[in-house]
């Protein structure tokens, strides 16, 4: 290329065929250099300019070519003499102007003539943006939200809408390439703005720098589109039910509220639980047995403990960021995720003011309020009304026996297991105000549990130590363990009546197996295919067989 020339720019364009008559041209760059004749010619290549339809068939063409004493001309630059920073600006803003302007080309019939329409996309700019470009079932995929989509749907131009139709498949096209080479796993953008960008790096290393903007309806249908294929009222049911005995009309409830959460959309909001009942009667088992089976990121709170921001201590923020690192930085997925605060009874035991302050961030918590996260590496809001809300705590002062341990099931108690009767004894007791109790719209009460629900548990529920023991030997040492009722019930014999939950008998089946493990690992190649327990192994965990 000729030193002695006067310096154009130009727009390079790649071309993309839609039939043998008709082209895009989409904008990539703003290319440096001189016209000559067809061809424009920058210091490191030469380009056609589109000049007939033999043009169209390169891979690349350069079109809206001016000098930059046009440019000055055309925004009205009034410097004589420019600079290099000067021609960079000219050039950029020029580019800027260009590079949301999309050509579609078509060759007339029996003529070389190449008609040439301008599609300026900037008009979707007008509207909320908010685009996701992602991977669903391993298939790079794209979130429109429904502004983009109702614009779509109006525009009676069908190039236009076949033009930007094409502007998101080729930007899909680049997200995966992307993702091939670098790792990139989701994008998000707002107004054109890069909100998110996660990689596989990032969510190992558990770094991030995000402003992430509020979750859009788009987001919620494809929640509940995979919800619907993967899970379902009744598999809910059956998988609690499978791990928690003896609540059976309780753990009915609790599937139904929970799975409407579960589907519902944002405008819809989520309701808030309440369970009642005394230490080891499956509230907690119940909780995680669920948000296994929807799989949703969840975190267990000790709301005794909850300071305010600002305190030493875990304060709701720190509740919510720790969510937020659970659903791999997914903000939308945080949200819907669940919060299970226990003891939640515990918070009027003291008079410290802190208390009022907690109870009042989770008045806000409970009515779906939003709360600014801020720290060196993460900035979001987190909005709390599609938040899955799950209280419990045991609130031994609403029995009449107040017995600390659990509640009764005998005669005198039967009254608690009323909704109503429950609230006022919560305000009656000065657990929580009126409108504090308010804030939660279903109470379920996890009452005691039976002497036979207990042998049960332990010989069906698939989170009894019985189960899991007997689970990890087969599969380590080739061996089953076999027991029978004189067993459970010497177990249940040995628990004093104040600690008679289900923990305590999982605790006491663990210690017994501590000399039976011993011996295993001691003669782990001798080949034992049967475990034998009796009664005689509770009284002397020494008193075993192995066959």
């Amino acid at each position: 290329m000729s030193e002695n020339y006067e310096l154009e720019y130009g727009i390079k364009y790649h071309v993309i065929k839609l039939d043998k008559s008709k082209f895009l041209l989409f904008p990539i760059s703003l290319i440096k250099g001189i016209a000559i004749g067809t061809q424009f010619q920058s210091a490191d290549d030469i380009i056609s300019l589109i000049c007939d339809k033999k043009d169209l068939k390169n891979k690349y063409i350069v079109d809206n070519v001016f000098s930059l004493e046009d440019l000055k001309i055309i925004y009205d630059f009034e410097e004589d003499n420019l600079n290099d920073d000067n021609q960079q600006f000219l050039g950029d803003y020029f580019y800027n102007d260009f590079k949301e302007k999309i050509i579609y080309a078509e060759i007339t019939k029996d003529s070389d003539i190449v008609q040439r329409h301008e599609i300026d996309l900037t008009f979707i700019k007008e509207k909320e943006e908010d685009i996701t470009y992602m991977y669903n079932k391993n298939i790079p995929s794209i979130v429109l939200n429904k502004d983009i989509l109702n614009e779509l749907l109006k525009c009676n131009d069908f190039h236009k809408t076949k033009m930007i139709l094409e502007k998101y498949k080729r930007l899909l096209s680049d997200f995966d390439k992307t993702s091939k080479k670098t790792g990139v796993t989701k994008i998000h953008v707002v107004n054109g703005k890069v909100e998110e960008i996660e990689t596989i790096k990032k969510v190992e290393n558990q770094f991030s720098s995000i402003n992430v903007a509020d979750t859009k309806n788009s987001n919620d249908i494809m929640h509940i589109a995979n919800s619907k294929a993967q899970v379902s009222y009744q598999g809910l049911c059956k998988y609690i039910k499978e791990r928690v005995f003896g609540h059976d009309k309780e753990i009915d409830v609790f599937a139904q509220k929970l799975y409407m959460n579960y589907t519902a959309l944002n405008n819809e909001g989520t309701e808030a639980i309440l369970l009642v009942g005394p230490t080891g009667v499956g509230k907690t088992e119940t909780v995680n047995a669920a948000c296994s089976y929807l799989d949703i990121p969840s975190i267990i709170v000790n709301a005794s403990n909850l300071v305010p921001q600002g305190i030493k201590g875990m304060s709701m923020e720190d509740v919510i960021l720790s969510l937020y690192n659970l659903a791999r930085f997914d903000l939308n997925k945080a949200q819907r995720g669940l919060i299970f605060l226990d003891e939640f009874d515990k918070l009027n035991d003291s008079d410290l003011d802190i208390k009022t302050v907690i109870k009042n961030i989770l008045l806000t918590f409970t009515s779906g309020g939003i709360f600014p996260i801020s720290t060196e590496n993460y900035e979001f809001n987190f909005n709390s009304s599609m938040t899955n809300k799950i209280f419990a705590g045991v609130f031994d002062r609403i029995t009449d026996n107040q017995k600390v341990a659990g509640f009764n099931t005998g005669e005198q108690n039967q009254k608690l297991l009323n909704d109503n009767d429950i609230r006022k004894k919560i305000i009656e007791k000065k657990y929580f105000t009126l409108e504090e109790i308010s804030r939660i719209s279903t109470i379920l009460v996890f009452n005691d549990l039976d002497r036979e629900t207990k042998k049960k548990i332990l010989l069906e529920s698939k989170l009894s130590e019985l189960y899991k023991k007997n689970t990890r030997y087969k599969r380590q040492f080739g061996i089953d363990i076999k027991i029978d009722d004189t067993f459970i019930d010497a177990i249940l014999d040995s628990i004093p009546n104040s600690e008679m939950g289900m923990r305590s008998v999982n605790n006491a089946f663990k210690r017994i197996l501590n000399d039976v493990e011993r011996s295993l690992l001691e003669n782990e190649n001798v080949g034992y295919k049967k475990l034998i327990l009796t009664k005689d192994t509770v009284i002397n965990s020494n008193n075993f067989d192995l066959l």
